[in-house]
C-alpha cells in the first residue's frame, strides 16, 4: 500500500528540479538550432564526412538537406490503410507445461467505398515440444527449456508483420492506393544481447525475409512511433561540435536532448521533416533496399501544440516522393481521426490486446485440457494464492 502522505513530503523540491531541468534544455535546444543552422548547407559534405567517421553512436544518415520542411499532400480518395497489432501471455515459471499465446490482429478499412472493414485477431497457442517434425516452428531446437519473454516478443513482432502482409495482400483493390501501418519500430532493437546468437541471428533473418515481401509485393510499408526516445540526428549534431570525439563532454553538451525536442521548435503543426537514414548495424541482415529511413512529422493536437512522431519506411519506398507523400498524408489523417494517435492502430490494438480476465480464462483452459488428458496442472502454491486473493 501506497502512503500518500510520506510521499507527499518527498515532493518539496520536485517543482524547483523541474524549472532547473527545463532552463537546462532550452539552451540545449538553442545550442543545436545553432549548430543544424551552421550545418544545413553543406550537408552533402557532413554526410560523407560522418561516413568516413563510422562514430561508434547512432547517427542520423543524410538523404536531403537535414533542415527541410515538407507541408503535407492531401490524402488520396478512395484508399486502402491496413494495420496489425499484436499481444501475447508470456511463458509463465509457475505453470508447467511451459506455453505461451500469440494474439495478432488485422485491420482494413476501405475509405471512400462502401466496402465492408476487415477487423479481427487470430490467437496463436504454442508450447515447447521435444518432437521436432516438420510441421513445428524451426526455432524451437533452439529455445531451450523454454522460449524467454524477449523470444516471445520478437516471434509476436515478426507474426504482426505477416499479419499485415497478409491483410494487405487480401485487402488490396487494383487500381487503389493502399500503405500498411505497423505499430512501433522496424528495427529489431530488442534482439541484441541475446545470451544465444544463433537465435538473434535466426530471428533477425526471418525479420528481414518478411520486410523483403513488402517490397517484392509494392506494397507502401510503415510504421509509427509515438513520443519517439530517438536521438540519431541529435547526435549528428554532437559530431559536428566535436562531442562523439571526446569521453569528456563539454559543459553545453547536447547530450540528453532527443530529436523530437529538436522538431518540435522546427516543424509546423503537419509538416514532415527530411529523410533519414538509420546507421543501426542490427540491419546488415536486412536487403539493402530494406534498410530502415524515418522522418518526423508534427501531429496536431486540439490544443494548438504538435506531438512529434517518427515514422519508418523501408529504403526502397523513399525512392518514390509520390509513396513518401502518400505515407505522410495517411498517418495525418489516422492521427486527426484517433485524435492525436493513429485510428487504426488503436483499432488494432483493441483487437489484440490480451485483458487479465481473458489470461486467467487462458489458464483455465490449459487446466481443464489437462484435466481431461487425465494430467493434473502443476502450477505452483504461490500462483494459486496469486490468483485466489484472500482479503
Amino acid at each position: 500500500m501506497l502512503d500518500i502522505h510520506r510521499l507527499q513530503a518527498q515532493f518539496g523540491d520536485f517543482a524547483a528540479y523541474q524549472q532547473t531541468a527545463r532552463d537546462h534544455q532550452q539552451r540545449r535546444l538553442e545550442e543545436a538550432q545553432a549548430a543544424w543552422a551552421a550545418c544545413a548547407p553543406d550537408w552533402v559534405a557532413l554526410r560523407e564526412e560522418v561516413q568516413r567517421a563510422t562514430p561508434s553512436e547512432l547517427v542520423a544518415g543524410l538523404r536531403e538537406r537535414p533542415d527541410a520542411a515538407h507541408d503535407p499532400c492531401e490524402r488520396p480518395t478512395p484508399i486502402t490503410v491496413v494495420a496489425s497489432d499484436g499481444s501475447q501471455i508470456y511463458p509463465d515459471r509457475h505453470v508447467e507445461p511451459s506455453c505461451y499465446l500469440l494474439n495478432v490482429s488485422r485491420i482494413a478499412f476501405q475509405y471512400g467505398t462502401l466496402d465492408p472493414p476487415v477487423m479481427e485477431a487470430v490467437p496463436d497457442f504454442r508450447y515447447r515440444t521435444d518432437e521436432v517434425d516438420a510441421h513445428l516452428d524451426d526455432l524451437d531446437q533452439l529455445f531451450g527449456e523454454a522460449a524467454s519473454p524477449e523470444v516471445v516478443s520478437a516471434l509476436r513482432d515478426e507474426l504482426e508483420l505477416q499479419a499485415l502482409h497478409d491483410v494487405a495482400t487480401q485487402a488490396q483493390v487494383d487500381g487503389r492506393p493502399l500503405v500498411a501501418l505497423a505499430d512501433g519500430t522496424l528495427i529489431r532493437w530488442m534482439l541484441r544481447g541475446m545470451r544465444n546468437r544463433t537465435l538473434e541471428t535466426r530471428l533477425i533473418e526471418r525479420y528481414a525475409r518478411l520486410l523483403a515481401q513488402f517490397q517484392a509485393d509494392r506494397l507502401p510499408l510503415c510504421s509509427y512511433i509515438s513520443m519517439p526516445g530517438n536521438t540519431e540526428v541529435v547526435n549528428l549534431l554532437r559530431f559536428t561540435r566535436g562531442e562523439l570525439a571526446t569521453s569528456t563532454p563539454p559543459d553545453d553538451t547536447l547530450l540528453g536532448l532527443r530529436d523530437r525536442d529538436l522538431f518540435g521548435a522546427h516543424l509546423q503543426p503537419g509538416q514532415r521533416s527530411a529523410l533519414f537514414e538509420s546507421a543501426s548495424r542490427i540491419q546488415r541482415d536486412y536487403g539493402a533496399q530494406d534498410r530502415i529511413c524515418y522522418f518526423y512529422v508534427a501531429i496536431p493536437a486540439g490544443s494548438g501544440t504538435a506531438e512529434i512522431g517518427r515514422v519508418e519506411v523501408p529504403q526502397w519506398l523513399t525512392d518514390d516522393p509520390v509513396l513518401v507523400d502518400l505515407v505522410h498524408a495517411v498517418v495525418l489523417s489516422e492521427c486527426e481521426k484517433g485524435d492525436g494517435y493513429p485510428m487504426i492502430l488503436s483499432e488494432a490494438h483493441e483487437r489484440a490486446v490480451v485483458r487479465a480476465r481473458e489470461r486467467e480464462l487462458f489458464y483455465h483452459l490449459v487446466d481443464e485440457q489437462m484435466a481431461r488428458a487425465g494430467l493434473n496442472a502443476s502450477g505452483s502454491r504461490k500462483q494459486a494464492s496469486k490468483r485466489r486473493p484472500v482479503v
